[in-house]
């Protein structure tokens, strides 16, 4: 009888890494979170044993995840992207992303790398993360650290959360603030 191992099947799975896929889906670019459609990472040498080696920089991890994580914030390959005429519409590197958390060590899963994202995904994520950034300022820091917009950080920073708003209306109208001035970005280049 022929025992397939589970290391040779994790070496087939290996074939195509495309980090933004479902894990427990194929790995498929279609699969992939918006985000993360033109973002490739090396993959990596498989030790056995469900251990994964680097081949940039030799580093070894204990899961494929693991691995994942490490290549997206060192070793991620983009294809170049479009670039955009105005440069705050422009994309970032992943590990310059607006990163969506619930709560302190709650990562959703959700990485903003570009404004057009941004307004996307705040459409997207839980309510409870977007207030949870809201109240931080995590937007405006993002938006004038990273992105360099320093007139939308602005502009968030005059939306007043009253006690009868919803994370729903808080959600609408981040995203209204955030459309508007994509398109007013957008038009200026035209």
């Amino acid at each position: 009888m022929f025992i397939v191992s589970k290391w040779l099947l994790e070496v087939n799975y290996l074939s195509k890494i495309n980090p933004g896929s479902n894990f427990n889906e194929d790995n498929d670019l279609t699969t992939a979170t918006p985000g993360m459609r033109n973002v490739d990472i090396p993959e990596p040498i498989a030790l056995g044993k469900g251990r994964f080696q680097c081949p940039v920089c030799d580093n070894t991890y204990g899961s494929r995840e693991d691995y994942i994580s490490h290549a997206l914030a060192h070793h991620q390959i983009c294809p170049e992207a479009p670039i955009e005429e105005c440069p705050l519409l422009n994309s970032v590197r992943y590990e310059k992303g607006f990163h969506f958390f619930t709560e302190p060590g709650r990562y959703t899963g959700i990485t903003a790398i570009s404004l057009s994202e941004f307004a996307k995904d705040l459409d997207t994520v839980p309510g409870e993360s977007v207030k949870f950034h809201f109240q931080r300022k995590d937007y405006q820091k993002w938006l004038i650290d990273v992105v360099g917009d320093e007139e939308l950080a602005k502009r968030i920073d005059m939306i007043e959360m009253t006690p009868m708003f919803s994370d729903e209306d808080l959600r609408m109208e981040l995203s209204k603030t955030v459309q508007n001035r994509i398109a007013e970005l957008r038009q200026t280049t035209q």
